[in-house]
């Protein structure tokens, strides 16, 4: 199997393991969110830590959802300029900006290691759990991503 393959076939898998986290969380998060409306508004007894739980929830959402985005090729980009360019410079250029983005996401991936370490101590003020868990999603979401961006720079780099 060449290089090629292998790379969109880890892409593929990639994909569905961070897809499966997504739809839970998204399902408990919309669950969460009915919770916590029933409580305030109908039972007149609201449960303090719903919104806080729906905020962490839609963090991870946001950051985890970054590798299929990125795959999927949906994210910002400036096609405008570069559709202009020679087909040659265009390639250049497009991998000049994803070694970019995979410099700006060992970085973002190094420090909120850091990050969420140094606030293991620290607990959320209503679901009492170490905010090291929410902060968690900073690195998790750097490393996935730029895994998913080495294997589009493989596939690129490789394709016919």
């Amino acid at each position: 199997m060449d290089l090629n393959n292998m790379a969109k076939k880890a892409s593929n898998v990639l994909e569905k393991v961070t897809a499966v986290p997504l739809i839970i969380m998204t399902g408990l998060m919309v669950i969460i969110v009915l919770m916590g409306t029933f409580f305030r508004y109908v039972l007149n007894d609201p449960l303090l830590w719903t919104e806080e739980a729906a905020r962490y929830l839609m963090v991870w959402m946001a950051l985890i959802a970054a590798s299929i985005s990125l795959k999927r090729r949906e994210h910002i980009g400036i096609d405008m300029v570069i559709n202009r360019l020679k087909p040659g410079l265009k390639k250049v250029i497009v991998l000049i900006v994803k070694l970019l983005i995979a410099y700006f996401l060992y970085i973002l991936t190094r420090e909120g290691i850091t990050m969420a370490l140094k606030a293991r101590s620290q607990i959320s003020p209503a679901l009492k759990i170490s905010m090291f868990w929410p902060l968690l999603s900073v690195p998790l979401a750097g490393i996935t991503t730029l895994i998913q961006l080495i294997l589009q720079i493989i596939i690129d780099l490789t394709e016919v």
